[in-house]
């Protein structure tokens, strides 16, 4: 399995986003539309403003590697340089970095470049077969890891066999295959294209399993590289949950708790008269530990009104949930 992989799974990945600019038009492209086409720049759904911002953001969630995606980050190859060296040099040689990018920009210096910056692993994400040599180039004029990642569905399975055999003729690493999701972005083109959503499996191509399942028998019986399927409900539910786990731990403030769920709960109480030095105060709110007894006496000492509330460990703290007025 990729080195990438075993720190994506419990969430040990920050997810840099780097530019949502992209030189292809895939019909299953599930990035939203307040990012594809645009130059922006995330890390975690953070918006960031800086090279500096990003870095301190991947600080903040305790991250032991990186992910460069987009869009297509050599798009914005300044940029994605930029992030990796301060990445390198911020967290060391051993903070892993990986990179999606269909290679159609990818050159044998803009690899080398890419190398010295600090990116350990690059994934090509083919959007068409001649951009399968692109692994070859990397795997020939550097030292990153390098192989295939692609989504599933059905009539993808001889685009994905093809990878394979590619990937092992060129002494690439491995094959990673997404089962394709059905989300707002890219539900219109799909369904266009006769593809509908599981029955058994909700925001998921109805046959992306057994798609997945034929190419990974062809797999086992005709090639030695690694084939990985990444089913999305894992992506969704546990590897994004991990992440916001390991960030609500690492982040919360002393009167915040983290929930199962990767998020951070709090008490507030809203006007009255509470005296300085009770709780924490924010913005006109008394930040307080979300324990109801301690919420309900507070208000019936000083006044105001008490709420318990739940985020995302961002650094808004934008409730994600409705407020639960306790007194």
């Amino acid at each position: 399995m990729a080195r990438g992989c075993d720190l994506c799974f419990p969430g040990r990945k920050a997810v840099v986003f780097v530019t949502g600019l992209c030189d292809d038009s895939c019909f299953y492209c599930p990035v939203s539309r307040a990012k594809l086409g645009r130059d922006v720049f995330y890390v975690n759904e953070v918006p960031v403003a800086s090279v500096e911002e990003a870095v301190a953001e991947v600080l903040r969630t305790g991250a032991s590697g990186a992910s460069l995606t987009g869009g297509d980050p050599l798009v914005a190859l300044h940029r994605t340089l930029d992030v990796a060296r301060a990445l390198k040099s911020e967290l060391g040689r051993g903070f892993h970095i990986h990179l999606y990018t269909s290679g159609r920009r990818m050159t044998p210096e803009v690899a080398r470049a890419l190398w010295e910056a600090g990116v350990d692993e690059v994934r090509i994400h083919p959007t068409e077969r001649s951009l399968l040599s692109r692994v070859g180039m990397v795997k020939r004029y550097t030292g990153m890891s390098v192989g295939v990642e692609m989504p599933i569905a059905p009539g993808l399975e001889e685009l994905a066999i093809e990878a394979v055999k590619t990937v092992e003729a060129v002494g690439g690493d491995f094959v990673n295959l997404n089962e394709m999701e059905i989300v707002e972005p890219n539900a219109r083109a799909l369904l266009a294209r006769g593809y509908t959503e599981s029955g058994e499996r909700p925001f998921t191509v109805r046959g992306a399993l057994e798609a997945v399942l034929r190419v990974l028998e062809w797999a086992a019986e005709n090639s030695s590289v690694p084939v990985h399927f990444c089913p999305a409900s894992f992506k969704d539910s546990i590897q994004t949950g991990n992440r916001l786990r390991s960030s609500a731990a690492r982040d919360a403030y002393w009167y915040e708790e983290p929930t199962p769920h990767g998020t951070l709960t709090w008490g507030e109480v809203r006007g009255g008269s509470p005296p300085p030095g009770l709780g924490e105060e924010r913005g006109g709110r008394i930040m307080l530990p979300p324990r109801a007894d301690l919420l309900e006496t507070v208000v019936r000492m000083y006044g105001g009104e008490a709420y318990i509330v739940e985020a995302h460990p961002t650094p808004s703290r934008t409730p994600i949930v409705s407020e639960r007025r306790i007194a």
